[in-house]
């Protein structure tokens, strides 16, 4: 049976390490690897750990200023392609490696993006907040008008 919540221990990551190099350049190697390892776990939780976590050549170092330049760019060439809002991770990633030689995984850049992504809409939100406040408080009039100290511009109605 298949675990719900899946937790990887030091020797589940050596052994998909090992069938990693051995069945790496299969195209169903998640496949393999999965019935090896007795099924404990799915493809996809065995892929999603080779390339978050597993992988040799995964760049351990913080994301550079071109790097975040760079996310930004692809990730806004991918939202101004329409009402579909799906961003290929992968795609980015790939844009990366080949910029700059560095292969980050999915969740830094994804994690990246969404703080940015999260404090952005938190600036909007007050902004817009408020500027809310300043259209729902009346415009006064001038002061000299609505004191009454100046007789020419008090209104008279004959």
């Amino acid at each position: 049976m298949r675990s719900k919540a899946f937790y990887f221990t030091e020797e589940d990551d050596n052994m998909i390490i090992k069938h990693m190099k051995t069945y790496g350049k299969f195209t169903n190697r998640f496949v393999i690897i999965s019935g090896l390892l007795n099924e404990k776990f799915t493809c996809s939780q065995i892929s999603e750990r080779w390339r978050n976590y597993l992988n040799p050549e995964l760049c351990k170092d913080d994301l550079g200023y071109y790097e975040k330049v760079i996310i930004d760019h692809e990730v806004q060439k991918f939202l101004m392609k329409g009402d579909k809002i799906k961003i290929r991770w992968r795609k980015v990633i790939r844009e990366l490696f080949r910029l700059f030689g560095k292969l980050y995984s999915e969740n830094k850049v994804k994690n990246y993006w969404n703080m940015k992504y999260r404090s952005k809409m938190k600036k909007d939100i007050k902004n817009d907040a408020k500027k809310a406040n300043e259209k729902s408080k009346p415009k006064s009039c001038s002061s000299n008008y609505s004191k009454g100290k100046s007789k020419e511009n008090k209104f008279s109605p004959y």
